[in-house]
């Protein structure tokens, strides 16, 4: 059975495997600062969320979160930084599930909206069904010389 649940720093050494099954060319070079990430992230509920699927003990999917703010948005709102499902969990509803708690957590802090910025081609029609439109470009620089 799969179950939802708030990640702990105990997940780390999974959630990095999640990580470098993401599907981008932008996977971060330096492993040890990814996991330290992780570890900072998932302690830090105010300002970032990271729930995972759990089945018999194994993480097959994972869903990040950050809190920016804006003064269009009249304070905070969220963006959806991470979403990955394991090969071998595909085709269980876990994404389904993850995007559920994502925009359930965001609901309970007040967010005015939910942004997720260039959308995996896996990601981008489970996104559709939960009503999350596709409102135009996204465009960034990248300013660090190494992670």
């Amino acid at each position: 059975m799969i179950h939802i649940r708030r990640a702990q720093k105990d997940d780390r050494e999974q959630a990095m495997g999640l990580l470098n099954q993401f599907p981008s060319e932008e996977l971060p070079n330096d492993q040890q600062a990814a996991a330290e990430t992780f570890t900072r992230l998932s302690d830090d509920r105010e300002r970032y969320s990271i729930f995972v699927a759990e089945e018999d003990g194994k993480l097959l999917g994972m869903i990040t979160m950050s809190y920016p703010h804006a003064v269009r948005c009249c304070g905070v709102y969220t963006c959806i930084e991470e979403f990955i499902v394991a090969a071998e969990g595909r085709g269980k509803g876990i994404g389904g599930k993850l995007l559920s708690a994502a925009i359930e957590e965001a609901e309970k802090k007040k967010c005015y909206e939910l942004q997720v910025n260039n959308p995996s081609a896996a990601g981008y029609p489970v996104y559709l069904r939960y009503g999350i439109k596709d409102v135009g470009k996204h465009l960034k620089m990248i300013l660090a010389s190494e992670m």
